[in-house]
């Protein structure tokens, strides 16, 4: 037993320093740890030489530790390696920003200009357009002048022919003697150019039914023609007053193929060219070269036409007022209101009451009252021709006149009182006229004026009542 205890002490501390050596030779890898590391390994070493049993949870302990360093450590690098992909992308960032700016910059500049030249291109195109329609006026004045040097040119070419020895006073008659020499020619017939565009007009819209290529419009047409022939009408006026025979059968026919061209020019691009012409033409028929004008003429055709082409071309109003004074005597007879119904002259009445002259809306109406009239040839046909939106218009706006007299408004209500009783116009429009009524607003002006109207003005009060009955805004009681 004495030999066994020495060997039983002396085992325990050889196999505790070899298990030792072996653990620091596995605890000490070939990296550079940081401090605490550091620390950790000398804090493990001594607790080795402690406790032996601890050692093997200590060693493992700081293998993880450094691990988790070296990951900590590479993730870092990426971080730095980030940052600097970051401020790169940001100094590209800002580039782009400068450029685009730049390009911005550049653009508002452009399209500023853009705007600029857009503008002034307008502006030019507008100038364009005015001074092309003033060369076009110019050009019609110019041919208007030229036609008028030619006339004149013969007129004088045909006094020199005439010797001086005939002539007992040589210091007055020489404009009459034009006038003699115009109304021959206008005597003897038409001018070649007038009588060729007239047969071309009669050949292609009546004897011709095929032909290749374009035609001329009745417009241009009527362009073209309508100066030659009011130089035709100023001769045939002079002819007429000279008390030719042809001149008299010539007059008529030049009047109405000149109204028929004024309808056609009416409302085309064509009669703003034509200024100068329709000057000449409404001065031609008002005052003419004889001592009584044409629309004062003894012909009631003559008379009638000369009147409706006095509205359509003169502004003065007191000519105006001769010539819808000329129409309400016209329209007194058969013959004149047929004559209303054929030229379709209504247009003209109205064109005289949305002017709003006092002295114009007297003789207006009463062409219109006139036309009204009981008489079964005529009675239907006018007031078919009446019962258009233009028509109810043009009243409504009459009747809204703050200094309408009570005459007039009469007369007035008594064509519209007519108007009411017709429950329809021809078959091929199907339009009541009560939808006309409602359309211009009539029907509530007319009911607030039976509402305001004065009970004293019998006549007034009982059309208002008979209008509203008509058009079933109004109970019998």
């Amino acid at each position: 037993m004495a030999e066994d205890e020495p060997s039983d002490e002396d085992d325990p501390p050889e196999e505790t320093n070899v298990f030792c050596t072996e653990t620091v030779v596995c605890a000490s890898p070939d990296v550079t740890l940081p401090s605490d590391l550091d620390l950790a390994r000398s804090s493990s070493s001594s607790a080795l030489n402690s406790r032996g049993t601890g050692i093997v949870d200590q060693s493992s302990s700081g293998a993880a530790a450094v691990h988790v360093y070296q990951e900590m450590l590479h993730i870092y690098e990426k971080l730095q390696q980030y940052q600097q992909e970051k401020s790169d992308l940001e100094t590209a960032l800002k580039q782009k920003t400068k450029e685009n700016k730049r390009m911005k910059a550049s653009f508002d500049s452009m399209k500023e200009l853009n705007d600029s030249m857009k503008k002034q291109l307008n502006e030019v195109s507008e100038q364009n357009r005015k001074l092309e329609c003033q060369s076009r006026k110019v050009q019609a004045r110019l041919e208007n002048l030229q036609r008028k040097y030619e006339c004149f040119t013969t007129h004088r070419s045909r006094e020199t022919a005439v010797p001086k020895a005939h002539d007992p006073k040589p210091s007055k008659p020489e404009k009459p003697a034009s006038n003699k020499a115009a109304g021959k020619a206008a005597a003897h017939g038409p001018s070649p150019r007038l009588l060729a565009l007239l047969l071309d007009w009669l050949v292609d819209g009546q004897l011709m039914e095929v032909r290749d290529g374009p035609r001329p419009s009745p417009q241009e047409r009527c362009a073209r023609v309508l100066p030659m022939l009011v130089e035709q009408l100023h001769g045939a006026s002079a002819a007429a007053a000279a008390m030719e025979p042809s001149a008299s059968l010539l007059l008529p026919s030049l009047l109405r193929c000149i109204y028929c061209c004024l309808l056609r020019l009416e409302h085309s691009s064509q009669h703003a060219v034509l200024t100068s012409t329709l000057r000449r033409l409404g001065e031609e028929v008002s005052r003419g070269s004889r001592v009584a004008p044409l629309f004062k003429s003894s012909c009631l055709h003559t008379r009638f036409l000369c009147s409706l082409i006095i509205i359509k071309t003169i502004s003065q109003v007191d000519v105006l007022a001769q010539a819808v004074e000329v129409l309400s005597g016209a329209v007194r007879t058969d013959e004149g209101q047929a004559l209303f119904l054929e030229y379709q002259a209504l247009p003209a009445v109205l064109a005289l009451l949305r002017s709003g002259s006092p002295g114009l809306l007297a003789p207006s109406v009463d062409v219109l009252l006139q036309m009204s009239a009981e008489s079964p040839g005529t009675l239907s046909a006018f007031l078919d021709q009446c019962s258009l939106e233009d028509f109810f218009r043009c009243a409504s706006l009459f009747l809204r006149n703050p200094r309408l007299e009570p005459p007039l408004l009469e007369k007035m209500l008594m064509l519209l009182q007519k108007l009411s009783g017709i429950r329809s116009v021809p078959r091929t429009h199907h339009v009541k006229n009560k939808r006309l009524f409602e359309a211009s607003s009539l029907h509530l002006l007319l009911q607030e004026m039976h509402r305001t109207s004065d009970r004293s003005q019998a006549f007034i009060s009982m059309n208002l009542s008979s209008i509203l009955l008509n058009l079933g805004m109004l109970t019998r009681s």
